[in-house]
């Protein structure tokens, strides 16, 4: 399974007492870059539900459900980039990502699959807006644009320090979460009208049949599905 967890997928069947104590997290992803000096910054209202996993097959653990879509991070008339609900690590398969980050970003060491009562009354309680940090990396959410937002196989994946090569006069400078209780964002498939009907994993590039790299070798590009482009609980 790519986005969740066979944990998740077990609460789902009939089993006494799958789904234990759990916390909700409503939030806003914050881009912020400067263009040509002057601070911009673009929105996303997300959503994490975040249960532990008990008496399951596979004994205790954790799930999560997350709510929303890419962040539509406009670049004050240089262009748009767009701030995916995924990570995509060096030469590694493209995985979840706020559901992790939310922890750590409030200060929660424990993994989801081990968080305690505290960990759950720490989500319940967060507030404020605190700079996105997952674990002790320096890794961001996965940040793509288009030559032609039209054409779903234009995409390509770029590096937020990169920003200014890609997009002159602007500078990546920083990502933030911040508890909100405004609606979850819904404009994504207004931006993207090919989203509305995509299913086809093929609207974006892929290798012809006779290639031979490693899906984890491979571009981001052509590992996107549409799905990518939104949390699990809002395809």
């Amino acid at each position: 399974m790519k986005r969740r967890s066979l944990l998740a997928s077990l609460c789902a069947l009939p089993l006494a007492s799958c789904q234990g104590e759990s916390a909700t997290v409503r939030f806003k992803v914050i881009a912020s870059a400067l263009v040509d000096g002057r601070p911009i910054e673009s929105s996303s209202v997300m959503e994490i539900s975040y249960s532990k996993v008990t008496h399951s097959l596979l004994g205790t653990g954790g799930a999560t459900r997350l709510y929303g879509e890419a962040l539509i991070f406009d670049l004050g008339g240089k262009g748009t980039v767009y701030v995916l609900p995924i990570q995509h690590p060096d030469n590694a398969i493209s995985t979840q990502v706020y559901e992790y980050g939310i922890l750590t970003s409030f200060g929660i060491t424990n993994g989801i699959g081990s968080l305690s009562e505290a960990d759950l009354t720490t989500l319940r309680n967060a507030r404020g807006r605190h700079p996105f940090k997952l674990y002790k990396t320096t890794r961001l959410p996965a940040f793509v644009t288009f030559a032609n937002e039209s054409d779903p196989k234009s995409v390509y994946e770029i590096r937020p320090s990169e920003l200014g090569q890609h997009f002159p006069g602007t500078k990546f400078t920083g990502l933030d979460m911040e508890i909100t209780e405004d609606p979850i964002t819904s404009k994504l498939k207004d931006r993207l009208p090919w989203l509305k009907a995509a299913r086809d994993p093929k609207i974006f590039p892929r290798d012809p049949p006779t290639a031979r790299r490693p899906y984890s070798q491979l571009p981001l590009s052509y590992m996107l599905t549409p799905a990518d482009f939104f949390g699990d609980a809002s395809r």
